[in-house]
């Protein structure tokens, strides 16, 4: 996992100019203040998803977090998942804080899978969360958790897992996980959709 702006001298990486580079297919503000996100233009299934928003700070050390699912894709079945992820990764993800600008900057990697790739020509469905209180858990060793942490395990920094949901708790095609944090509210949902397969040429 990897700390974003975090307050206390923790590396902040600053507003990414992504200006011009919208691939949201919808944005849906559900907090009280609407959230314009900017996705990377040129998405790539094997790579990461960087998002970045404008968000007033959280009470308490508060963080955002974003997460992608994949929606209802091509033939495949909760019994026959596709080899490609299906979500992004929920065990590790990036937590962040408004910089001094108020930009939030997130990056989203493809979960475990048999190809380890986002699925070609599949839209995910993405949610942004807003957690009012500061993570259980920070960048030392040992570390404390609460019900919704896995216990740390390794030395730090490093040993703090991000966890949004469980394996037990979500399967493919269920929709956007809920939030386990007390108090996290979904700030906005979107979509972004990956290119297909581009086919060799002979």
């Amino acid at each position: 996992m990897r700390w974003l702006g975090r307050p206390g001298g923790m590396r902040a990486p600053g507003a990414l100019a992504l200006a011009g580079c919208m691939a949201v297919l919808c944005l849906c503000a559900t907090g009280a203040q609407a959230l314009t996100l900017h996705v990377q233009h040129r998405l790539e299934t094997s790579r990461g998803v960087r998002l970045s928003f404008t968000a007033p700070a959280l009470p308490e050390g508060g963080y955002y977090y974003a997460v992608l699912v994949l929606r209802p894709y091509r033939h495949f079945t909760r019994a026959a998942p596709p080899p490609c992820s299906t979500s992004s990764d929920m065990q590790r993800t990036d937590y962040g804080w408004p910089d001094a600008s108020g930009t939030v900057v997130l990056r989203v990697t493809p979960a475990r899978s048999h190809t380890g790739h986002w699925c070609p020509g599949g839209v995910y469905g993405g949610g942004v969360y807003a957690v009012p209180h500061a993570p259980p858990c920070n960048a030392e060793y040992p570390c404390s958790s609460e019900p919704y942490k896995q216990p740390c395990a390794g030395v730090g920094p490093g040993c703090v897992l991000g966890v949004i949901a469980l394996p037990r708790e979500w399967a493919w095609p269920d929709p956007l996980p809920v939030p386990r944090a007390a108090g996290a509210t979904m700030e906005a949902h979107f979509a972004v959709a990956f290119p297909a397969r581009r086919r060799q040429r002979h």
